[in-house]
């Protein structure tokens, strides 16, 4: 049975914006406000300076041993990375995550229990990403193929990936389809309460949500027919306008991350998705199969995360943001500590 029709879905998000009750569909600063005019494709390259500080400001009086995490940027084919420098008043050592090997930057003490802060200045040079070409050994699918507590897959996720997938067994096609379904049914709202957790079964209830509901219930059904996909982490930033963006700051908390997914077809490579980005773009947002656009950058690989070393805590859904805790206990973000990052943009190339 083929999956619902663009028409009918647009049609649904007209009334919503007329009717008001998706203000916050926009709530994404990467896009002009216009996106029917918007082409995600016109830039081919952006270049910034990075400022990560976390501030650690407010510890608990019986606090005996004080570790912070935060997230160093990846680097491959779209994403270089240079002039890492790091501003710590203690001790620090840089460490791999198990699985997928992304770097972090820990931070422990048990002497030091006052306010600190730490800030981790880089810079990015990152490109348009398109499809890389990789043959991926059946033996390493292990990591891609792995569901977790929230993106699992319930029985209405099931009738949602029969619905769309159908008949198809090729990977490629299974990941066009399941692209073109998830924007039939959903509609981006950062503002409804449980937003943003990427629990399918949350999702398939609301029907709405942000980027990392949309790439939660792609990555579940595409695993569910055994495609392996890859969650990629980080933020965004402003798209260019006339070719132009500068400097700004983006939220310290989990409002300003943005993910985005590759999913693995033996007959192309990694192909690159970012359903979200899609579906607010408009008639343009069909870039966004097989490609993201640069006004971003990546920290992190993979979802439900343990830390190294590892944290006493449950493991993170997934690390954009610095994690701290105190004698295993989970700090509580702008009670105990804060994350700032700013940005400078230094060069924009278009297409």
């Amino acid at each position: 049975m083929p999956c619902v029709t663009r028409r009918i879905d647009l049609n649904r998000r007209d009334f919503l914006r007329i009717a008001g009750l998706a203000s916050a569909a926009s709530l994404a600063p990467a896009w002009p406000s216009d996106a029917t005019d918007y082409d995600p494709a016109a830039c081919r390259l952006m270049e910034f300076d990075v400022s990560y500080r976390t501030a650690l400001h407010r510890l608990p009086s019986d606090a005996k041993d004080v570790r912070v995490w935060i997230p160093l940027p990846v680097e491959d084919n779209a994403q270089r990375i240079s002039h890492l420098a790091i501003d710590s008043p203690l001790p620090y050592a840089i460490t791999r995550e198990a699985t997928h090997g992304s770097r972090m930057l820990h931070v422990g003490t048990t002497e030091h229990l006052k306010p600190f802060d730490v800030t981790v200045r880089y810079h990015v040079i990152r490109t348009r990403a398109g499809v890389q070409p990789a043959s991926l050994d059946p033996a390493d699918t292990g990591p891609f193929l792995t569901l977790t507590d929230h993106v699992r897959v319930t029985d209405e996720v099931e009738a949602f990936a029969a619905e769309c997938v159908g008949d198809a067994t090729d990977p490629y096609d299974i990941g066009r389809r399941v692209f073109d379904g998830i924007q039939a049914i959903l509609f981006y709202d950062s503002t409804i309460p449980g937003c943003g957790t990427g629990d399918t079964a949350w999702i398939m209830r609301h029907r709405r949500g942000k980027c990392d509901d949309y790439h939660a219930l792609f990555m579940a059904v595409l695993i569910s027919r055994g495609v392996p996909v890859r969650w990629e982490q980080g933020f965004p930033l402003p798209f260019p306008t006339n070719g132009q963006v500068t400097a700004g700051q983006l939220e310290g908390d989990c409002t300003g991350s943005h993910c985005w997914t590759s999913f693995y077809a033996p007959s192309h490579g990694w192909v690159p998705v970012d359903v979200s980005e899609a579906d607010k773009a408009g008639p343009s947002g069909q870039f966004f199969f097989g490609h993201v656009s640069p006004n971003r950058f990546q920290v992190s690989v993979g979802r439900s995360i343990t830390l190294n070393p590892a944290q006493g805590a449950d493991p993170l859904s997934t690390f954009a943001f610095a994690y701290a805790e105190s004698d295993g206990i989970p700090l509580i973000y702008t009670a105990n500590y804060e994350n700032v990052i700013n940005y400078t943009v230094t060069r924009v190339e278009m297409s």
